[in-house]
């Protein structure tokens, strides 16, 4: 039983309510208690117009107050520029109390503002210009926190919106590991000075210090990793094949270099790096040479200068590490080439050292970026480009300046070149060791001049081998190519330069030949091979002061034009 009155329970027997003292005898209304889920039947009691009147102040009170904390937030904000002429002259008629302005105020100040993008650093590892002509160029980067570019970042975040290429868009960024295989040549000195210890204070030779090195780099390659490798061993001359072409086989890489060995040879490093970079071309996606030596080169068709434009020609970085005397060369190959140069010394730990920067380079080409863009710059094969990328979001902003790089070559001129080089380094070897087989394969058997050099190597120089006057092939001190020009009927003219020391009438001179080669393809061999060869201008010099003589002895009456000492 419920008081009609106030609500209050009752018992049956009450005449009056406890509560509000009505009198439950006369016109008392039994309610009866409502049962889950079922409708009132009865007039709900007064009691529940009570709590309705209660919880109604209550939401009219919050509506208040949130009407009131709106129109304040209102004053503290400018006006929209959606916001009509009507509108803006409405709320200016509104008064405004001390109380709204100083909650404005408070407001305004306390809202914080847009944080400003942290500027990175962008280093440019590899440009690939196969595709010029097709529209494409592959640019691979990383990022750094720092100018130096030793702290890295990483981030899985970034967007082709983020980048613009000479201020255009760019068609896609992707993370190098997600996409492309990284392939890597190991160029390896085995002559006969890498079987000494470093110093008297180390026992290993550094024959076995650079081959843990890399087997220990090898294991430590995570599985995942998409990487390829290369081995090329070299000392006197540089190898016609590789010891191991480009595999993902790493256990079968390291097994091989666990058991490579010194031959107790010179030193060919720029013919080695040379074939290396030939080697490296043929491979799709990210590449670079890491090359370790530690003696005095001794090439015979290349030079340091030769290098550095294939290398560019190519897109190919080169990485050197070494000790000894050919630091600053193999410095000017690395920075020039895009790549790095690490100089081992004795007061390192040298085994860790050498771990550390195959790792090293390897994870930065792993981890890398790679923006493809289209070029709006009509360049021919071989002609320079320059690149300049921006990079703006939220969070980070960087910009490169414009950086300068050569258009690949076509396949065409790059296999033909390629077969000048092999044909250079085989000359040099038949030459010393009196033997024509050597490099007839380099030469057209059907031209006037292959019968010229078979009769020269054969005759003349084993003759005067026999008279005491061995011919021995002087290294180079400077070589490049002028140019290369296709022919009419399918053979290339190459007209190159290369300077080297010599032994004329017991004087120490140089001599400074322009040449040019005609290069025809076999068509059962696919090689290319020399037809033909002419020298066009030779000068003798002294010293950087000689302006230069004659070489009378080589029947050319024209004095080399250019400047033929090497770049410092």
């Amino acid at each position: 039983m419920y008081c009609t009155n106030c609500g209050a329970n009752t018992q049956p027997d009450d005449q009056f309510c406890v509560s509000c003292g009505q009198n439950l005898k006369g016109g008392q209304e039994e309610i009866q208690p409502v049962e889950k889920g079922a409708e009132f039947k009865k007039t709900k009691p007064p009691y529940m117009w009570i709590w309705v009147a209660v919880v109604s102040l209550i939401l009219l009170g919050g509506a208040g107050y949130w009407f009131i904390e709106i129109n304040n937030q209102t004053l503290a904000q400018p006006p929209s520029s959606s916001t009509n002429s009507s509108s803006l002259e409405e709320e200016t008629e509104q008064p405004i109390s001390p109380e709204s302005t100083e909650k404005a105020k408070e407001v305004t100040e306390n809202t914080p503002s847009p944080a400003a993008a942290e500027p990175v650093y962008i280093r440019v590892n590899q440009v690939d210009s196969a595709n010029y002509e097709q529209g494409k160029v592959d640019v691979y980067f990383s990022l750094f926190s720092d100018q130096a570019y030793e702290h890295e970042i990483e981030s899985k975040s970034l967007t082709k919106e983020m980048f613009k290429v000479n201020q255009l868009p760019v068609s896609a960024v992707n993370q190098v590991e997600n996409v492309d295989t990284v392939s890597v040549n190991l160029v390896i000195d085995k002559s006969g000075s890498m079987t000494e210890p470093p110093s008297s204070t180390v026992s290993q030779s550094k024959m076995d210090m650079v081959r843990r090195a890399a087997v220990e780099f090898l294991k430590n390659v995570p599985p995942a990793a998409k990487g390829q490798f290369e081995v090329l061993s070299f000392s006197t001359y540089a190898p016609p094949v590789p010891d191991i072409a480009f595999t993902s086989d790493r256990n079968f890489v390291g097994t091989y270099l666990e058991s490579l060995e010194s031959d107790n040879g010179q030193t060919a490093l720029y013919d080695s790096l040379t074939k290396a970079l030939y080697d490296t071309n043929m491979m799709n996606g990210p590449k670079y040479i890491i090359a370790f030596t530690d003696g005095q080169d001794s090439n015979y068709g290349s030079s340091a200068q030769s290098v550095i434009d294939l290398s560019k020609q190519l897109g190919i970085p080169i990485y050197c590490i070494g000790f000894g005397e050919m630091g600053t060369e193999l410095q000017m190959i690395s920075e020039e080439t895009g790549g790095q140069y690490f100089a081992i010394s004795i007061d390192d730990n040298l085994q860790q050292e050498l771990e550390l920067i195959y790792a090293k380079v390897f994870q930065r080409y792993v981890k890398q970026y790679k923006i493809t863009y289209t070029p709006q710059q009509k360049i021919k094969p071989g002609g320079d480009f320059s690149v300049a990328i921006n990079m703006e979001s939220t969070e980070q902003k960087a910009q490169t300046e414009a950086l300068t790089f050569t258009r690949k070559m076509d396949t065409a001129s790059i296999n033909v070149l390629n077969g000048l080089f092999e044909y250079q380094v085989n000359y040099a070897n038949a030459v010393n060791n009196l033997d024509f087989s050597i490099v007839s394969d380099n030469v057209n058997n059907g031209s006037p001049f292959y019968k010229n050099l078979k009769n020269r190597i054969e005759v003349d120089y084993v003759n005067a081998m026999n008279q005491g006057n061995q011919k021995i092939i002087d290294t180079l001190k400077n070589y490049r190519v002028e140019s290369v020009n296709p022919q009419a009927d399918g053979s290339y003219k190459i007209v190159f330069f290369k300077f080297f020391p010599l032994l004329l009438n017991n004087e120490n001179v140089f001599e400074a030949d322009l040449n040019t080669y005609t290069l025809t393809q076999n068509k059962v061999s696919n090689k290319w091979q020399i037809s033909e060869f002419g020298r066009k201008e030779c000068s003798i010099y002294r010293n950087e002061s000689d302006p230069g003589s004659l070489c009378t002895e080589n029947a050319v009456d024209t004095l080399y034009s250019g400047n033929p000492w090497p770049a410092n």
